[in-house]
């Protein structure tokens, strides 16, 4: 997802560095990645685990808003905004898109003008799967993210005036909301349209964003959660294979959504009062700073590692057990070279060449 490492950026210079939810970042990118991860090989061997991976989107889309809450800036504007957005992911996005109808080109598959839709981030609009995941299957995510920055200088000054009880009361709604639809729409999952509306259509995928807002709020207001970081990583973690086994329309959100929450708000806890956190670990936050282009092109790098194993005489679907994860395991390390390629070749440099002028580029650690 789009990268949000958390910066200095703020109305203050003093606001607090939350390095836990950058790497936190980076499993949720390992939860897609083992997602994907399925589609090759034979099943079993405890990788059905990760049935519900793609509930790292909606991990990533919480640490979203709760970034944009937790750095927004008083004086800022919706230009200023939207230049520092746009310098943040869309080169690596770019890049990505590329790269993947290269390997469309190499691999030949036909390119259609579909294809070349990703590149307005206006595709998950439109309620019709060779669209959305036109050219890459996860350039959808991106379509929303875009749209979540669209609205955030709009509805942020309406949501920093809540008070601690009215954000708590907006979180209960989205849950609920969201939980409402889950449950209205389960009869209807298998029609594509459903489908489309709750996983992909980003005003619906903007609550998740929201509820990360109201998450920043509560904490900049100096709300306490009774919920020690270990706690709230050992219920996300259940909770993410609880949703695997999960009604279709729940797995993906609803299931993880107060779990992910907590575990966010007790991360940035942990942080703020310099409590132990692994998450905080110095490598575990370089992953995390990688975890955007680490997103943007796992699947593309492990589409050419299987087929460099079947060049090999290694085919993926006789893989299991084992011989299954050491694939999977060297997929992972290629798709994190990768990744680590791309922060420092083309998102750091474009990043620091596109920003507006006298704004600078926040730190990051990892690098």
């Amino acid at each position: 997802m789009s990268s949000n490492v958390l910066p200095v950026g703020s109305s203050s210079s003093l606001t607090p560095r939350l390095h836990s939810l950058t790497g936190l970042r980076f499993f949720a990118a390992l939860a897609v990645f083992g997602f994907h991860g399925l589609h090759y090989g034979a099943q079993g061997g405890g990788f059905e685990l990760f049935a519900a991976g793609m509930s790292g989107v909606s991990f990533f889309y919480i640490v979203s808003g709760f970034v944009m809450g937790w750095t927004s800036r008083e004086d800022d504007t919706p230009s200023l905004f939207y230049r520092r957005r746009l310098a943040r992911i869309y080169p690596s996005y770019v890049m990505a898109w590329a790269m993947t109808l290269v390997l469309m080109i190499l691999g030949q598959r036909s390119i259609g003008v579909v294809d070349f839709l990703p590149l307005t981030l206006l595709q998950s609009w439109v309620p019709s799967e060779t669209v959305y995941f036109a050219a890459s299957a996860v350039f959808w995510s991106l379509s929303c993210e875009a749209f979540f920055y669209l609205v955030f200088p709009w509805i942020f000054p309406a949501l920093r005036r809540l008070t601690v009880r009215g954000a708590l009361t907006g979180i209960v709604a989205i849950v609920l909301l969201l939980a409402g639809l889950a449950l209205a729409l389960a009869p209807f999952f298998d029609s594509s349209v459903v489908f489309w509306f709750l996983v992909i259509f980003p005003p619906v995928r903007l609550l998740e964003f929201v509820a990360g807002i109201l998450l920043a709020l509560l904490v900049k207001r100096g709300a306490q959660l009774p919920f020690p970081l270990w706690a709230a990583t050992s219920l996300a973690l259940g909770s993410f294979v609880a949703a695997g086994f999960a009604p279709p329309t729940f797995t993906r959100v609803v299931v993880t959504l107060v779990p992910f929450m907590l575990l966010v708000w007790s991360s940035a806890q942990a942080d703020l009062s310099r409590t132990r956190s692994v998450f905080r670990n110095p490598a575990i936050v370089r992953l995390g700073v990688w975890s955007y282009g680490f997103y943007l092109v796992h699947t593309q790098v492990m589409t050419v590692w299987f087929q460099g194993l079947g060049f090999a005489g290694i085919a993926a679907g006789d893989l299991s057990g084992l011989p299954l994860f050491a694939a999977l395991a060297g997929a992972l390390v290629a798709a994190t070279a990768t990744a680590a390629a791309i922060f420092s070749w083309i998102e750091q440099p474009l990043e620091r060449r596109l920003r507006p002028k006298n704004v600078p580029v926040p730190a990051r650690r990892g690098h």
